[in-house]
């Protein structure tokens, strides 16, 4: 690991600080700059309540950092080694649960494959040793917030979640860009049509990114 920016990287990282100190993206948010800060701060306004944060695709934490101080609880999915190692690292915070596991569609197993210099280009690489179950096989309760960035395998997490959005309802900003999807043979924005057809509408768009609230 490097440290950067008060933010601990894998050692290969070389995208993301960049990203964060450009002018056009830096913004502080409680006492660090922040990844992606505007669609943070954009998507939190449309919850209602704020008790449980689900944060799939953690990475090192750049999102849970700032969910566990806006949240009551957050609930972190990551099923990198390394990514995990600088998560806790960043995320040093009682109120924060890290699950080493992916998530899908159905359970099975899987491998990763990580771009050399850009970490948060990770992706689902076949069949594996990292365990992958559904979001609903895990139980969560009170879940008002869901952020998913799984480099194009949004839509199939989301069909692993049918149950917890049902009953919860939580708000819902999903990345859905660059055709990552179309890798898994999904749609380019499989994982919107996939929350309309389930009783949601998308309240804001972002650079890619989709806010998505219960009609």
């Amino acid at each position: 690991m490097k440290k950067l920016h008060g933010w601990q990287f894998p050692d290969h990282e070389k995208h993301l600080p960049e990203w964060m100190e450009h002018p056009k993206n830096k913004l502080v948010l409680n006492g660090r700059i922040a990844y992606q800060g505007q669609k943070q701060l954009a998507a939190i306004e449309f919850c209602k309540e704020r008790r449980t944060a689900v944060d799939i695709g953690g990475h090192i934490g750049l999102w849970s950092f700032n969910l566990a101080n806006w949240f009551e609880n957050v609930r972190a999915f990551e099923p990198v080694a390394e990514h995990r190692a600088c998560f806790e690292a960043n995320v040093p915070f009682d109120n924060v649960e890290l699950h080493a596991i992916a998530l899908g569609a159905e359970p099975g197993s899987v491998s990763m494959t990580t771009e050399l210099g850009s970490s948060g280009n990770t992706t689902v690489a076949g069949v594996g040793d990292i365990p992958m179950m559904t979001l609903d096989s895990v139980g969560l309760s009170y879940v008002d917030f869901i952020k998913i960035d799984c480099e194009g395998y949004e839509e199939n997490v989301l069909r692993g979640a049918v149950r917890t959005l049902e009953r919860w309802k939580p708000v819902i900003i999903v990345e859905q860009k660059r055709d990552m999807a179309t890798r898994f043979g999904l749609k380019v924005l499989g994982a919107v049509e996939f929350l309309t057809e389930h009783g949601y509408r998308v309240a804001k768009e972002i650079s890619g990114d989709y806010i998505c609230v219960p009609a």
